[in-house]
C-alpha cells in the first residue's frame, strides 16, 4: 500500500480523460499513460494524480485501482466503484466513454501531466508502450507485486530523486 489515499472518483475521470484521447479507446494505452503520467506528476510535484499504487503486471506497470475500475466495469472481479459503471463501458480491451471526463477534480498540475503523457505516449503502438514502461522501477519488482514508490521516485533526475525520495519518507517534516 503506497503512501497516498486512492481516490476513485479521480480515477474514473482520469480514465475517461485518457481513453478518449489515446489510440483506439485502448484499454492498455489508456492504463500505460496514467502510469507514465503519474510517474511525471511524482518526478515534479511529489504525488500521484488519484492516489493509486502501481502494480508490475506481465505487460508492465498499472495503476491497480483504475486497472481494477475497469475489470469491474467489464464485467471480471474488480474494485465496485457503481458510477464508473454509468460513466464508461469496457468491452475486451476498448475502454468506452459515456461522457467527457469531469476535469473540475482535477488540479492544474493533474491535467499538465495527464496532457503531457497523452502527447508524447497515447498513440503509441502496444510494443513501444511496453518498452517505455518496463523501467528499472517495473523491472526491480516481482511480478504482480505493487512497485515500491520509492523506485519510481529513483527514476527522476539528479536534482530531483534526494529531496523527492526525502519528502517521501516524511511529507510532513516538523511535525
Amino acid at each position: 500500500m503506497g503512501p497516498f489515499q486512492f481516490d476513485p472518483e479521480k480515477a474514473t475521470e482520469a480514465l475517461l480523460y485518457v481513453a478518449r484521447r489515446v489510440r483506439d479507446h485502448d484499454l492498455y494505452a489508456t492504463l500505460k499513460v496514467l502510469y507514465l503520467a503519474d510517474k511525471h506528476h511524482l518526478h515534479r510535484y511529489g504525488r500521484f494524480i488519484f492516489g493509486d499504487a502501481h502494480h508490475a503486471l506481465p505487460h508492465g506497470p498499472v495503476p491497480q485501482g483504475a486497472y481494477d475500475i475497469l475489470k469491474w466495469v467489464r464485467g471480471d472481479d474488480g474494485r465496485r466503484y457503481e458510477p464508473a459503471r454509468h460513466a464508461m463501458r469496457v468491452e475486451g480491451n476498448t475502454v468506452m466513454p459515456l461522457r467527457d471526463a469531469e476535469a473540475d477534480v482535477f488540479s492544474s498540475s493533474d491535467l499538465e501531466c495527464l496532457e503531457r503523457a497523452i502527447e508524447e505516449f497515447g498513440r503509441l503502438p502496444f510494443g513501444k508502450l511496453k518498452e517505455i514502461t518496463h523501467d528499472a522501477a517495473y523491472n526491480a519488482t516481482h511480478h504482480c507485486a505493487e512497485i515500491a514508490i520509492e523506485a519510481i521516485a529513483a527514476l527522476a533526475d539528479d536534482q530531483v530523486r534526494v529531496p523527492l525520495i526525502q519528502h517521501l519518507a516524511d511529507p510532513h517534516p516538523g511535525e
